[in-house]
């Protein structure tokens, strides 16, 4: 349990009501009891706030909620980040090797490294200090993992991969399969060797079951920061970040280069080959066809920028409408034309 002024402490927030109020937990508005901090920063949820029995509520500053204890803070997000952290503080397996795990000649491990059963290091595999490999994951020959990694039950690291220190790889992610290459003739399709490789920058995080190819000369490159959810499919020679967002089932093409803080909605993606800039925002199910400058906000089949795809979605929806009109204007107009066309 901890008091409310020291949890406003610790998230660079500041309480407007009682401070020594006990919090033991963080929930939702709806669950939240008297030991609860509970969290609002959307105006639909106000009702439910008012009502809510949450002891304190974390805000954004300027929210106003007459009665209540309130943590407010500049950042409401990233304070309750803070705060479950606080309460639910990571738990790290013990460092130490299972005696089912395989390490090929030359592997070179880091201090505090944990190995789960059935982890396979192949030859010359580099891991920093504190890495943690769960059961069943594959590291292939002359993989690197950087200091503080975490990589769980049954990924894959294709020989050669690179990953910074502090990234997270959740289960079922592959690292550094080939790319999708192929010369094509009229006798079919010649594969293309594939001999770069896949370069994690520090600090990323990639979703369960995503997949990540190597290229056939250029490095894939996932810049520092950037962070992928379940699902994603990032191509050969494509470079991210950093500090991109990708949401679940979304996917880049060979070779596109993206800017830093880019960010890419559920299904949405981009065709290969391409330049998109800094800050640029691709809405949910949108494919983007063509270099995108910087801070562009894309939405549709072929993107194109997210105000005009509303207009025209708006002027779709009234289709039918128009389409009975002009139906009948050219009923009007033929009736019209038969009767001038008459003889007296």
């Amino acid at each position: 349990m901890t008091r409310l002024g020291d949890l406003a402490a610790r998230v660079g927030g500041r309480v407007r009501g009682d401070p020594d109020r006990v919090i033991e937990g963080i929930a939702t508005l709806e669950a939240a009891g008297p030991a609860h901090l509970a969290f609002l920063t959307n105006a639909r949820y106000r009702r439910s706030a008012e009502s809510s029995r949450a002891g304190a509520i974390l805000v954004a500053p300027g929210t106003e909620l007459p009665g209540r204890d309130l943590l407010e803070a500049p950042h409401p997000y990233l304070a309750l980040a803070q705060a479950l952290e606080h309460f639910h503080p990571e738990t790290r397996p013990a460092p130490g090797v299972s005696p089912d795990a395989r390490l090929g000649e030359g592997v070179r491990l880091g201090e505090g490294v944990h190995l789960a059963p059935f982890a396979v290091l192949g030859a010359r595999v580099v891991l920093g200090d504190r890495v943690v490999v769960g059961a069943g994951t594959v590291l292939g020959d002359d993989v690197e993992v950087g200091p503080e990694t975490v990589l769980a039950p049954r990924v894959v690291l294709y020989p050669r991969t690179r990953v910074g220190a502090r990234c997270r790889i959740h289960a079922g992610a592959v690292l550094g399969a080939d790319g999708f290459g192929f010369a094509t003739t009229g006798e079919g399709h010649h594969k293309i060797p594939q001999v770069a490789r896949v370069v994690v920058e520090d600090d990323v995080e990639i979703g369960a079951n995503t997949t990540i190819d190597r290229g056939a000369l250029e490095d894939t490159v996932i810049g520092r920061g950037t962070k992928l959810d379940d699902l994603v499919m990032v191509a050969h020679g494509v470079r991210l970040g950093p500090h991109g967002l990708m949401a679940a089932q979304s996917g880049i093409a060979g070779s596109t280069r993206v800017g830093a803080f880019a960010t890419f909605a559920g299904q949405a993606g981009a065709a290969g080959h391409l330049t998109l800039g800094d800050r640029v925002v691709v809405a949910a199910k949108s494919a983007v066809f063509a270099d995108l400058g910087e801070a562009a906000f894309v939405a549709g089949i072929p993107a194109d920028d997210h105000r005009r795809w509303k207009r025209e979605q708006a002027a779709l929806k009234r289709l039918p409408e128009l389409l009975q009109r002009v139906r009948a204007l050219e009923a009007r107009l033929a009736a019209t034309a038969g009767i001038e066309g008459e003889e007296p």
